[in-house]
Order: C-alpha cells, then structure tokens, then sequence
C-alpha cells in the first residue's frame, strides 16, 4: 500500500474516532469568507450601532472588571449620570465579546471575536437542524445507503445560504447589531432543540433533551428582546405543528404504539416544562426588565424615529437587490438607505419548493408548506397592510422596525433551501448518480457565495483609537445625537449636559476619575473621587454641615455608605440624582450598585431551575448507570 493511500484510509478513521464531521468543517470553512472583514486593523463605526456594540461592551467590561457578575448599570450614559442598560438589554452577546476581553483582547476586538463567534454557530446550527429534519421527518429515512451524505449537504447548503443571506451580512456590516446577530446564531438551535424533544419523547435520555431543549430557549431569549416579542410566537407555533405531526404519525399507524394519546401527552408535557424552564432560567433578566423597567422613559424609543410606522417594507422590495448603508428613514419606502432584499438564492430556493410542492414531487409535504406559510405570514407583518395588527397588539410597537422579521424570514427560508435542494437529490436518485450530484452540491455551494460574498463588506474602516474604547466613545455619541439621552420617570428637567461633560472634554480623560461628589449647601471640599463599573465615591472635607450630591441617576439597588456606614439618601431635583446630608468633619461616601427583591427573587429562581436541571440530568446518568448489566471483563 502506498503512502497515499495509508493516509487515505487512516484520516476518515481518525477523525471518526475524535468525532469530526468533515461536511461540518467544510461549512465552518467557508463561513469564514463572510467574516473576513473582521481581520482588518480596523474597524466600522460609522455602521448604524457601530458605535453601540463597542461601547455597550466597553462599560459591561467596567461593570465586570468591578466584580459584578450580572451587571445592571452603564456609567457612562447620560452625560455620566450613567443608566440601567443592562437593566433592558439582554446580556449573551456582551458575555461572549467580555470572554475574549479577558483573555487580553481589545475591546473593539473582542466585539469582533463575538461576532465571529455568532456566525460560525449559526452555520453549526442551521447543519444541525436541516441534517437532522432529512434523516428523521417522517417518510424521509430508508433512502439508501447515501441518505445520510445527502442529508449532510443538504444541511451544508442550508448553512451556506443562512450565513450568506443578505439580511445576516446587512446585520453586520450595515447595522452592526451584535445583539440581533447572536440572535440568528442561536435561532436554529433552539428549533433543532425542540425538534429533538418532540420526535425523541419519553424514550431513553429525555432528561438530557429536556436539559437542551430549555437551555437553547434561555439562551436565545438572552441575545435579544426581539426574541420574547418575535421568537416565541414562531418557536411555539412550530411546537403545536411539530406535535400535531408526531401525533398524526401515530394516528397513521406508522409507529406501532397501543396508546396513541399517551406519546402525545408526554410530548406535550415535555414541550411545556422545556419551554417553562427556559422561562425560568431567565427570570435573572426577565423580572427586572418588567418591574423596574417601567421606572425608565421608554416613550423615547418608540416614537419619532423610532416609530414603526416609519418602517415598513413595501413588497417589492423584498426582491429589489439593493444594497445601501444608509438608514430605513423614507416612511414611503421608496428611496430607503438600506436595502431589505430576501436574496435571489433564497427566493429560488422558496420558487423551486413551491414547485416540488405543486407538481406532488414532495414526499412528505408538512413541513414545507409549515415554512413556507410561516414566512408568507412573517413578510406579510412587514408591509403596511398589517398595520391593523400592529394597532391591535400596541406590545409589537417595542421591536421598532418591522424589517427586523426577515431575520426569521432567512431562518425559515434557509431551511427551506437545504431541503429542497435535499429532495433534488433523492428524486435524481444519487445512488445511481454519485458524481453528478456531488458536482451538482458543490456548484450550489459555490453559487451561493458569490451571489452575496460582495455584500460581506463594512462601507468604511476607521483606526481603532483609544477614546472608542472608553467613557469618552458614549459621550461623544450623546453629543452628536442629543435624541439618544436616556432618562428616567423622575427627571423633572431634561438636559443635554451635566457637571461630567467637561471632564469627558478634557485631554487628561480618566474612567477612573470622573468626580461623582459635588457639594450643594455648606462648606467643604471634594478631595479625592473614584468611578469603577459599580462603584462610586470619594472623600469630603467639610468645614459645616452640608448636602453632598452623588452625581448618578437615584434608581433601585443603590447603596450609599458614609465611613462605612449605611445611611439613606433622597432625591436631588431636578435630574432625579442622590444627594446625602454629610456632617462637618472628613468624611468617606461610598456607593454601589446592589440588588433589589427583585432582582434577589430573579437570581433565586434562575438558580433553583438550573440546579433542578442539573440533579435531573445528574439523577438520570446514575439511573442509567445503576440499571445497566455490568460489562464483562475482556480476556
């Protein structure tokens, strides 16, 4: 045997035996072509939340740095006055950009590492779910002994067509919206989750898929609110199609099952406590968010510019391939800046399905016509003609853009694509046709990334400098959009300055430094100032007694000591700050950022479901272990 062909034979054994998928890495492979841009030196801030994804990530790194776990307040909003931020936004994104921040990496980097991160996990779960949906949809196994190769392509090329979708490339090379992009990363894992749930039941390791299943929904309610607003109602319409199928299959007399109810009702069980589990591993987020979420002016953020019905999508432009970096700021639609094209691959893909589906050429229809319904249903909620619903649901006002939809929209349809190119396959009957149809995958394959691999392109790149990278990225940010000034419900007087916006000014600029103490009544000095994620502070010198004003916005959780001791605060009008009564004498005030019922109930509850998760899957590792025979020793 030559060298060659030892080597040819002994790699596939290798990488069976370390479980390597080489359709997998072939994917992982070519994905990196659509993050390309992310080497360069520098990087896009003028994209729409250029900005937004470095400095949000800037002030959790200052929180996490000042030994906060679950970080709850950004500094350097407001003037510095700071805000909640991490109160309202969900925090996945920036704890995959803070791991790499720790590792060493720059900010602005560490940003780009996570953005890296969320497409190649997108491709992994998009593989994962079109490849499983081919070799277990009912009627779609026992095609021969290359079904499971064909149902890897399919999943390749589903991959290549989510990752390569305009709008996924538009997400961050126009809108740089880091949330929204781990959103699509972790999408198809959650359905692929819940799709094992179902399918498996109440056979061997459902505590394991149950684990999965309610951890996938965590983690993508995690990435974005969007996902409670828009997710949910799609992942649960699945739910209900996906057990209306097992049941059917059932019903059919396909599985030979006495009871055909019970299945039904254990899937259904499953599906709930997966779905109320992952709830309840949120509640850490979820609690806060809508108690002491309201203590916060979010008519700001649905008006004006933000008001959705300055952003509809008109049809035709769902297959108009423009590209542009601008804004969606033409109420008429007409000439917005940026383009909402689907992608001509992705609507030949939903063209050739509808064909397949016409012509009978689909074995099993169902789901098909599920994903195809679902995004007729999905375009449609974009367009003015939906205006009725939006009207009638005043909740869907909070997603603020209604073209955020076609992030399902290149989920569903990409799906779609992997398996109607999967069906191709199985009616050209491959088995017969090795060759032609391994061309046949890699032609797709290739076609669709130079169909969009141009799109994969910031429209400019600046020098990373280090003002992006600290207090002074979001005080010039406020200063160029005096709009973006967060405020709470007890500010009596807005403002678009305060006593910091001087320091943010100076060329000797200091996180560290900012004076957070001003004294309002008596006579005194401020000697010395600290100003670190959480926590707040300095030292007084008072000659009489006086008022000192704690120069942040007065919120629950917050925590004021004097020499140590706690002592309580009011209400500084008119900007809604703190101020404390301070004796004549020098004096320590200290401030920080604690907890609140709230949040305590939250963390306990997020706890106590996790660490039931764990003794469940804990306790049936053993169980299985215990009521397995013992292996015989081997001579």
């Amino acid at each position: 045997m030559t060298k060659f062909s030892s080597m040819q034979y002994t790699v596939p054994m290798m990488m069976r035996k370390l479980r390597l998928d080489p359709y997998l890495i072939l994917l992982l492979g070519l994905t990196l072509f659509a993050l390309t841009p992310l080497l360069s030196p520098g990087y896009f801030y003028s994209a729409h939340d250029g900005r937004h994804s470095v400095f949000f990530v800037v002030m959790f790194d200052e929180a996490i740095r000042s030994g906060v776990l679950w970080p709850v307040w950004a500094m350097h909003h407001s003037q510095g006055y700071g805000y909640p931020t991490f109160l309202i936004q969900a925090p996945l994104a920036f704890y995959v950009a803070e791991f790499f921040a720790l590792l060493g990496m720059g900010i602005t980097h560490a940003v780009k590492a996570a953005w890296a991160v969320a497409f190649l996990i997108s491709a992994w779960g998009m593989y994962a779910l079109v490849r499983r949906w081919a070799l277990t949809w009912p009627r779609s196994s026992g095609d021969g002994a290359h079904s499971e190769q064909r149902a890897a392509q399919a999943g390749v090329l589903a991959g290549l067509l989510y990752v390569y979708a305009p709008y996924h490339l538009l997400d961050i090379y126009v809108r740089a919206a880091l949330a929204e992009t781990m959103l699509m990363g972790v999408l198809p894992w959650v359905f692929w989750a819940f799709d094992r749930l179902i399918v498996g039941g109440m056979q061997p390791g459902w505590q394991g898929r149950l684990v999965t299943a309610a951890l996938c929904y965590a983690g993508l309610m995690l990435t974005h609110a969007f996902a409670m607003l828009a997710v949910t109602p799609l992942l649960v319409a699945f739910i209900l199609f996906r057990l209306w199928i097992a049941w059917r299959y059932v019903a059919d007399g396909i599985q030979t099952d006495r009871r055909r109810w019970q299945p039904l009702a254990h899937r259904v069980g499953l599906s709930a406590v997966g779905g109320i589990g992952g709830i309840l591993l949120v509640a850490i987020f979820v609690l806060p968010l809508l108690i002491e979420g309201p203590l916060l002016v979010q008519d700001d953020w649905v008006r004006d510019t933000y008001a959705y019905t300055r952003h509809w999508v008109h049809w035709g432009q769902f297959f108009y391939p423009f590209w542009g970096y601008g804004y969606s700021d033409d109420p008429a639609g007409a000439v917005d800046g940026m383009g909402f094209q689907i992608g001509v691959m992705l609507v030949l893909a939903a063209m050739t399905a509808i064909y397949l589906l016409v012509t009978g050429q689909w074995r099993e229809r169902s789901l098909p016509l599920f994903l195809l319904i679902a995004t007729l249903g999905l375009l449609y909620l974009m367009t003015p003609g939906a205006d009725w619903l939006w009207r009638l649901v005043p909740l869907l006002s909070v997603l603020q853009f209604p073209w955020r939809l076609l992030a399902l929209v290149v989920f569903l349809l990409s799906a779609l694509g992997g398996l109607t190119l999967w069906q191709l396959s199985r009616i050209a009957q491959p088995t017969h046709q090795e060759r032609q149809a391994d061309g046949v995958f890699w032609l797709f394959g290739l076609v669709i990334i130079f169909a969009s691999v141009g799109y994969s392109q910031p429209s400019s790149l600046e020098p990373i400098e280090a003002w992006r990278e600290d207090g002074r990225a979001i005080f010039q940010f406020e200063r160029d959009h005096l709009d973006m000034f967060g405020y709470t419900t007890l500010v009596a007087e807005r403002f678009t300055e305060t006593p910091l916006t001087a320091q943010y000014e100076a060329e000797e600029f200091s996180n560290d430094r900012l004076e957070r103490l001003g004294i309002l009544t008596g006579s005194g000095v401020v000697t010395d100032h600290y100003s670190r994620g959480h926590h707040f502070g300095g030292s007084v010198v008072m000659e009489t007694p006086g008022v000192v004003q704690i120069r942040l916005y007065a919120f629950p959780g917050w925590q004021v000591r004097l020499n140590d001791e706690p002592i309580d605060y009011r209400l500084s009008l008119p900007h809604a700050l703190m101020e404390v009564d301070v004796p004549a004498g020098a004096h320590r005030i200290d401030v920080h950022m604690g907890s609140t019922p709230v949040r305590t109930a939250g963390i306990l509850i997020s706890g106590a479901t996790l660490l039931g998760l764990i003794v469940l899957l804990v306790y049936s590792k053993l169980s299985h272990r215990l009521r397995s025979p013992a292996t015989p020793p081997s001579n």
